[in-house]
This record gives C-alpha cells, sequence and structure tokens, in this order.
C-alpha cells in the first residue's frame, strides 16, 4: 500500500448546512441526556419484588456454576472421582 493521494479529482469539501432548530433543540437534548448518567437500580436493588427475586436467582444460579467448576477442577487435579471413575495411572 502506498500512501499517495488517488488520481480522482476531488472537489472542495462541501460546506455543512447549518441545522434547523428543530433538529439542534433534539441534538441538545439527547447530548444532555448522554451527558447525565441515568438514575436506574441494580436488580436485586429493585423496589419490583419479581426483579429483585430474579436477580437473586441469577446471582445463585452463577455462585452455584462457579463453585461445580472449581470442584471440577479440583477433582481433575487430585483425582477424587466425583465427576467419573478414578483412572489408574498409565504406566
Amino acid at each position: 500500500m502506498s500512501a499517495k493521494h488517488s488520481k480522482k479529482a476531488k472537489g472542495p469539501p462541501a460546506a455543512a448546512a447549518p441545522l434547523p432548530e428543530a433538529a439542534t433543540s433534539v441534538a441538545q437534548a439527547t447530548a444532555g441526556a448522554a451527558a447525565e448518567p441515568e438514575a436506574s437500580t441494580a436488580w436485586i436493588d429493585s423496589s419490583d419484588p419479581r426483579k429483585r427475586m430474579f436477580g437473586k436467582a441469577i446471582l445463585a444460579a452463577v455462585w452455584l456454576y462457579v463453585a461445580a467448576l472449581w470442584l471440577l477442577a479440583l477433582d481433575q487435579t487430585f483425582q477424587w472421582g466425583i465427576f467419573g471413575p478414578k483412572v489408574p495411572p498409565v504406566p
């Protein structure tokens, strides 16, 4: 790849057309909304009991999954035979 310019002739850059006032107010509103952090709460801290219970259930499931992964890793390392039959060492 080379850093040469394209041989096609390009005209001067077009001047930006001024935006209508309605578009500028919408753009300012979205920029202002993006600048301020949204006041949302986590599921586990929600005031809705269904969301709170759903968040707790997901958290418990993640904890159980991580615990099972740790137990599997320890089982594989120390050959306890929890997740399957003990395999004798190959001579």
